[in-house]
């Protein structure tokens, strides 16, 4: 499962916007939002489907900008 998150430049959080089961269409997705507004910082996580000892999922960066 790839994870699409948009970047707040103020509060260093991320807001999810979209999950998906295609690489393909998370990058889609974030092309889309760069093109909508340039200044838009994006990440793309992939899921592993594993948690952490505190019952965190794991997440590894496949792309941001």
């Amino acid at each position: 499962m790839y994870q699409v998150y948009v970047k707040d430049k103020e509060t260093l959080s991320k807001d999810l916007v979209g999950e998906y089961a295609d690489a393909d269409d998370a990058f889609d997705k974030a092309d889309e939002l760069v093109a909508q507004d340039s200044s838009v910082k994006y990440v793309i996580e992939k899921t592993s489907g594993k948690f952490n000892s505190y019952g965190d999922l794991l997440t590894d960066i496949v792309a941001q900008n």
